[in-house]
């Protein structure tokens, strides 16, 4: 179990404990049905995103919160022919990327935990208790290569809400759901509840904010506090729901004041939310196309035009290690992608996960060997 889990059953327990009975039945009662949201859900991992507008510009940015912070940045190709890793269903799904893009990922190449295209869409992952739909004639692919497919086929919030119904997760590793953003400023919350698609988007999507608790769940929380409804202060706490209300009141503070720059601002709400296992803070520049990232050890800012960057098949994929060093513009700094060290990180990091006791369920090595392997099998059309 890891120390936030343990920490925040230690908490609760004390509490409990030091209470009268009649109010202890009364909390038990609550937790049971899960009306107390905070904490609740960081099943593996957690993290915070929101999206921020300002001065014509839009920003997705994420905290990634996890025990790991080895990670490798890719810059995928368009024209790549692909066949969804260990899909099922009626049809394997097949496609042919329309658009280039640049993702961090920490389960090898073609898994990202995030990224954008160059037409201009971003999308993150967190973690949550998601349910994903049974097996049903509809093709499938795993919860990692479902943003890579929307990265790759998708130039817009609404063309990922429109595909997203015509494909099913089928789950190797994680609960998660996405936080979605466009260049025109649209935004989306794509969620698996109950075995069902639960998208969110326009007047459902009143507060462009996401942790790790469901967003229905996260806005019953919000309610509580002052400047949404409610009574509460804001807290400092570092549970899901507490860290959804502070990036939540930030953006609404800026909404109101709109003192610092966007990006500056976005980088003060990350850290204002950041946890102890926070690995690195991402923001996407949606309209611009740029890519700016810190990492817990160097905290200067790393930079990634997309502009600039050769999109086409026949050159070679490029990376770049997310806990480089360098920082400003990192155009210079990426390297020829190598398979060896696609499978190098793989093996790192399931080892380091399978140590802190964060994935239940380990995939056995011949698993870890064909995702490492996976990208030779996707080719350029001809």
């Amino acid at each position: 179990m890891s120390n936030h889990k343990m920490g925040f059953l230690l908490r609760v327990t004390g509490f409990i404990l030091n209470i009268g009975a009649g109010t202890r039945d009364t909390l038990i009662a609550f937790l049971a049905l899960g009306l107390i949201s905070a904490g609740t859900a960081r099943p593996e991992g957690g993290g915070t995103a929101f999206v921020m507008r300002g001065g014509g510009s839009v920003l997705l940015a994420k905290n990634l919160d996890w025990p790991v912070g080895e990670g490798l940045i890719f810059v995928n190709k368009r024209d790549v022919i692909k066949e969804a890793f260990g899909g099922s269903g009626s049809a394997a799904l097949r496609w042919t990327s329309k658009y280039g893009s640049v993702t961090f990922n920490q389960f090898g190449r073609e898994f990202p935990f995030g990224g954008i295209n160059e037409a201009g869409l971003a999308i993150e992952e967190l973690s949550v208790q998601a349910e994903y739909p049974p097996p049903d004639g509809r093709p499938s692919l795993n919860e990692l290569q479902w943003i890579q497919y929307h990265l790759d086929t998708c130039r817009s919030t609404k063309e990922v809400l429109k595909s997203a119904p015509g494909l099913r997760i089928s789950k190797r590793l994680f609960g998660l759901h996405y936080l979605i953003a466009d260049r025109k400023g649209n935004v989306a919350v794509v969620e698996f509840n109950d075995g069902q698609l639960a998208p969110y988007s326009g007047d459902t999507l009143p507060v462009a904010v996401l942790s790790n608790n469901r967003y229905a769940e996260s806005l019953r929380y919000l309610g509580l506090h002052q400047g949404f409804g409610g009574e509460r202060w804001v807290s400092g706490g570092t549970e899901s729901s507490e860290r959804f209300v502070r990036a939540a009141m930030a953006l609404r503070e800026y909404r109101l004041l709109g003192q610092r720059p966007l990006l500056d601002h976005a980088f003060v709400v990350l850290k204002s939310v950041a946890q102890e296992d926070t690995q690195w803070s991402v923001a996407y520049n949606i309209p611009r196309r740029l890519v700016f990232f810190k990492t817990r050890d160097h905290r200067r800012y790393k930079i990634i035009p997309l502009e600039g960057l050769d999109f086409s098949c026949r050159s070679p994929v490029l990376m770049l290690p997310v806990t480089t060093e360098s920082a400003g513009n990192l155009t210079r700094n990426l390297i020829p992608y190598s398979p060896q060290e696609n499978r190098r990180l793989l093996e790192s990091v399931f080892r380091a996960l399978r140590e802190k006791g964060e994935l239940q369920d380990t995939p056995p090595g011949s698993v870890v060997q064909e995702m490492a392997a996976y990208p030779e099998l996707c080719r350029c059309r001809k």
